[in-house]
């Protein structure tokens, strides 16, 4: 029996959290520390970034324009996309009635470890946006803790 897309991404994001990462919780990092588009530098949507790693990203095809090529064994990462269907009816008075569908679809990607011939975009170290206190911040929620 044919798994739908649905259940494949439900899958997978029950496993995450059967080997204990939420994988909706992501610490406030910038470059690098996320799942983006080796071509377009963008980061992937909220639902991908549950299902990737962090890291640069891009199809086979992609690869292989770039003069590139997958390592021999690797598996791609399963992403997932919105197409819009266009659903056009007709009624018995000859009007046109026209429908959008959203259909989710699904394709693999491949991280740029996993090629050989493809440079990252993103060479910028991490940065971290790290937990130095401001105090005006401190004092005001410690006001507020105190409050009657």
């Amino acid at each position: 029996m044919s798994t739908s897309v649905n259940e494949i991404v439900t899958n997978r994001i029950i496993e995450e959290l059967e080997k204990g990462n939420i994988p909706w919780q992501r610490p406030w990092y910038t470059a690098g520390r996320y799942a983006m588009s080796h071509s377009t530098k963008k980061p992937y949507s909220l639902l991908n970034q549950m299902l990737l790693r962090p890291g640069e990203y891009l199809t086979f095809e992609e690869c292989k324009r770039e003069g590139g090529k997958v390592k021999k064994g690797e598996k791609g990462n399963f992403v997932v996309s919105w197409a819009k269907i266009k659903k056009v009816e007709t009624d018995e008075e000859g009007n046109e009635r026209t429908t959008i569908i959203p259909r989710l679809k699904y394709y693999y990607v491949f991280e740029v470890s996993q090629c050989e011939g493809i440079e990252r975009n993103c060479t910028e170290e991490p940065k971290t946006y790290g937990n130095t206190p401001v105090e005006s911040a401190d004092n005001i929620i410690t006001a507020y803790i105190n409050r009657e």
